[in-house]
């Protein structure tokens, strides 16, 4: 049954049902792609994927004499649909991934700071700010560099228990805002990689009251709209814009992402913007997946996800009945800094078994399961509206046999985080040290100088080390104990060596 508040006809997929027709239409294809409909195709290939997939895999042109349709016309037509059922102003597909979506909120941030900012020049060195979350995706780091943004990072909280990142608390944000001249937008992360979120209304009302921009990287929220009991949707708290990786929890091909605007503004220069970061030839087979994920999503996502949300219910109960697992739940409400939280992921703590994140996901890919990531303690394992009540089971099972195999077991906690060091000074712009001559240096000698790569370890992915940033012997410290413990560390110029790049500045 439609939602009541749809304007437009959501039985439609104008995109898919015109690259269906054009198949149908049995042209002979003197166009791109090369592989033409399939018929010069690896045979091992064609063995694995089937023909279908390569019939609708086209270039620019559908065109069908039946219907008169193009490839412009019936994808405005699909994002028109998306727009009205995700509420938003205008939507965009994306073929790029949300890395796409995020840089080009960034340049549009910037364009439109650019135009309302009294005294704010066009040159890219000219000290317009951001303020982000410290534990922004990397791809937030290429936004900034290039547009120019210069940020104000606001710093996580972390949690000791589950070892893992939560939000910023809102006094942060407040005093990230104070004295910056030319501040463009304030950007958050809503929700996280463990579907935990900060109180995104409260950074929406404190943007409102300074006429700035609220841009939002929903990657991991594009269902929250389609049911009540799901987390509120980005836009519908106040967001400007927000990117979500479709891919990540709907029935649509990785990579197919889509981003939302509620602001006429940046509606009208993102064609723009897009058509500078993506590629001139986009994958028709993502368009059609986003077409019709949309259409399923109007049509059934409240049924699709209250079955997820009764699958995810009753295996945290199960899990936490087991002795030495622990899964996270609503109790995480409680903290002062989240404001929300979704029940589909499934934060299973198993140091209580004597088991690093890492090691528990060794021993549950040998029994056939593959979560979707390892912490210091804990694994994640999503659940989505591809899952059923006997992938679900698998799951609980695979975690029963593993903790009766541990329950003999002599148990040795898992290496723990220390706390993080405070960043260093921010001494040159991040698009200036990325850009600057660089030079290979030891870890341990590189006290002083300006780091040029981001580095953070993994978990949690917070960077340590920003590129502008001075290199402290705090930070220093904290990476090789890190090292030390076994956690793996990202953004080293030569692993094996422990170097990083720094700004070579004579």
């Amino acid at each position: 049954m439609l939602r009541a508040e749809y304007r437009l006809d959501q039985t439609k997929a104008p995109f898919l049902e015109g690259l269906i027709q054009y198949s149908r239409d049995q042209v002979i294809p003197f166009h791109t792609p090369g592989h033409k409909q399939g018929r010069s195709l690896d045979p091992e290939l064609q063995s694995a994927l089937g023909r279908l997939p390569f019939l609708l895999d086209l270039s620019d042109e559908i065109a069908s004499q039946a219907h008169g349709d193009n490839s412009e016309r019936v994808l405005r037509e699909a994002e028109a649909l998306a727009a009205d059922a995700f509420g938003a102003k205008a939507t965009f597909f994306l073929h790029n991934g949300t890395t796409a979506g995020i840089q080009a909120m960034l340049l549009a941030a910037r364009q439109w700071a650019g135009r309302t900012l009294p005294g704010a020049g066009c040159a890219v060195e000219d000290g317009m700010e951001i303020i982000v979350p410290r534990s922004v995706h990397r791809s937030v780091l290429g936004g900034l560099i290039l547009a120019g943004l210069v940020p104000r990072f606001v710093s996580d909280t972390w949690d000791q228990e589950w070892s893992i990142p939560l939000p910023p608390p809102q006094e942060a944000w407040q005093a990230a805002a104070a004295g910056s001249q030319f501040l463009a937008a304030y950007f958050d992360t809503y929700p996280n990689y463990y579907g935990i979120a900060g109180h995104l209304d409260r950074t929406a009302d404190l943007a409102a009251a300074g006429d700035k921009l609220l841009l939002v990287d929903e990657a991991h929220g594009a269902h929250f709209r389609f049911h009540p009991a799901l987390p509120p949707a980005a836009l519908s708290l106040g967001a400007d814009a927000c990117a979500q990786s479709a891919h990540k929890v709907l029935g649509v091909l990785t990579q197919a992402s889509i981003l939302h605007i509620n602001n006429e503004e940046l509606a009208a220069t993102m064609p723009q913007i897009l058509g500078m970061l993506q590629s001139t030839s986009p994958s028709f087979l993502l368009y059609a997946s986003l077409d019709a994920g949309r259409r399923q999503m109007a049509l059934a996502g409240e049924h699709l996800w209250q079955r997820a949300l009764e699958l995810s219910s009753t295996a945290r109960e199960k899990i936490n009945r087991m002795p030495g697992l622990r899964c996270l739940g609503e109790e995480i409400l409680n903290k002062p800094q989240v404001g929300f939280w979704d029940p589909t992921k499934l934060l299973i703590k198993v140091d209580g078994l004597g088991l690093s994140g890492s090691e528990a996901e060794k021993r549950l890919r040998a029994k056939g399961i593959q979560v979707e990531l390892a912490g210091l303690n804990h694994v994640l394992a999503l659940i989505a509206i591809g899952d059923g009540p006997e992938e679900v089971e698998a799951l609980v099972r695979a975690l029963e046999e593993l903790q009766k195999e541990r329950s003999s077991s002599r148990r040795r906690p898992p290496a723990s985080l220390p706390q993080l060091p405070r960043p260093g000074e921010m001494l040159v712009s991040l698009r200036r040290a990325i850009l600057s001559p660089r030079r290979e240096l030891s870890l341990a000698a590189a006290q002083g100088e300006v780091a040029a790569e981001a580095v953070l370890p993994y978990p949690p992915g917070i960077p340590v080390l920003v590129p502008g940033e001075r290199i402290t012997v705090e930070s220093i410290d904290f990476l090789q104990d890190c090292g030390r413990k076994g956690i793996e560390i990202r953004g080293w110029a030569n692993a094996d060596r422990q170097t990083i790049w720094v700004v070579d500045i004579d």
